[in-house]
């Protein structure tokens, strides 16, 4: 079974931010003043989730060898 894109980016996003020494799966509020500009967990960060976009993109757009090669 072949995974979505938006699966795929979810990876990514969860492993960016595994890279920078967060729990994916955590919590993550962010308020800036009486703003808050963050409040999900950590992988649906706005910066994770556009480091996974540019990383699907190069490998979207690489032309891999064919399987078992």
């Amino acid at each position: 079974m072949r995974e979505s894109k938006a699966d795929i980016v979810e990876t990514l996003a969860r492993l960016a931010a595994q890279f920078a020494g967060h729990d994916p799966d955590k919590h993550l509020r962010i308020q800036i003043g009486n703003v808050v500009v963050h409040d999900d967990v950590t992988w649906r960060y706005p910066d994770f989730l556009n480091r996974a976009e540019s990383a699907y993109q190069v490998l979207a757009d690489s032309n891999p060898p064919p399987a078992g090669e």
